[in-house]
């Protein structure tokens, strides 16, 4: 009785054994416990479809950041006169340069004054404007302010407890000193509806108070002058002589 229980026992205790070990036919046989290193993070260096360029060296910056300065072409000798001729040309007033101009033509070559001439050519005087207040000529380049200037009527003056009103500009002073300044200060006009100045004439549409050239006189006198510039061009271009002016004609009685 006693061994065929031992050997039952020995039976069962080879059964478990058996169901717990594991076939070695099915499990996978373990793997080298060898440590693996963990593989490198990827970088674009080490891709070869992107290669990498080396980034360019910056330059240091200069100090100074002025430019040097690049000297202009020497001028030839042509434009150095040319420059010359412009400054003096610039430099000397209108009256000087006019006067000395005509002086110099007195003494120019027939050479001199085709040259001139051709340098000159198509230039054409400005005309001459007539104001219509106070009957002079003008040339418009020369039309500044204040230029016209006239004085005040004493036909227009009125006296009252010694103080004089004077109607062409409206003031009124002390005794009979006329105001000071002038009664008309301004630039010149050929116009005769914008030559009105007078205040005793404002609300006056038929009369403005201005004298008419007729009345001045103008075309007589510039008869005369033309006459005179004719007769002075004669003179100066014929040398060292002298023409007796205009004789005047006697009015008579």
């Amino acid at each position: 009785m006693l061994t065929s229980l031992m050997n039952l026992r020995l039976a069962s205790r080879k059964r478990k054994s058996e169901s717990i070990e594991p076939d070695s036919t099915n499990t996978p046989q373990p793997e080298d416990e060898t440590p693996r290193e963990s593989p490198a993070p990827s970088t674009v260096a080490d891709s070869p479809s992107r290669p990498v360029k080396p980034s360019p060296r910056r330059k240091p910056r200069s100090k100074s950041l002025v430019r040097p300065v690049t000297p202009p072409p020497a001028k030839s000798p042509e434009e150095i006169a040319l420059d010359e001729l412009k400054g003096l040309v610039q430099s000397c007033p209108p009256k000087s340069f006019h006067s000395a101009l005509l002086a110099r033509l007195n003494g120019a070559t027939p050479e001199q004054v085709a040259s001139l001439s051709k340098l000159l050519e198509g230039l054409t005087p400005p005309p001459m404007l007539h104001c219509a207040r106070c009957h002079q000529d003008y040339l418009e380049e020369e039309n500044y302010d204040r230029i016209c200037v006239i004085d005040h009527d004493d036909n227009s003056t009125e006296v009252r407890h010694n103080e004089t009103f004077w109607g062409c500009c409206g003031a009124s002073t002390e005794g009979q000193e006329p105001p000071a300044g002038w009664c008309f200060e301004g630039k010149h006009t050929n116009d005769r509806s914008k030559a009105r100045y007078r205040e005793d004439y404002e609300d006056n549409e038929e009369e403005d108070g201005l004298q008419s050239c007729e009345e001045r006189k103008c075309h007589r006198r510039a008869k005369g002058k033309k006459q005179f510039q004719e007769v002075h061009v004669v003179i100066t271009r014929r040398r060292g002589e002298r023409l007796p002016p205009p004789a005047k004609k006697k009015r008579l009685s």
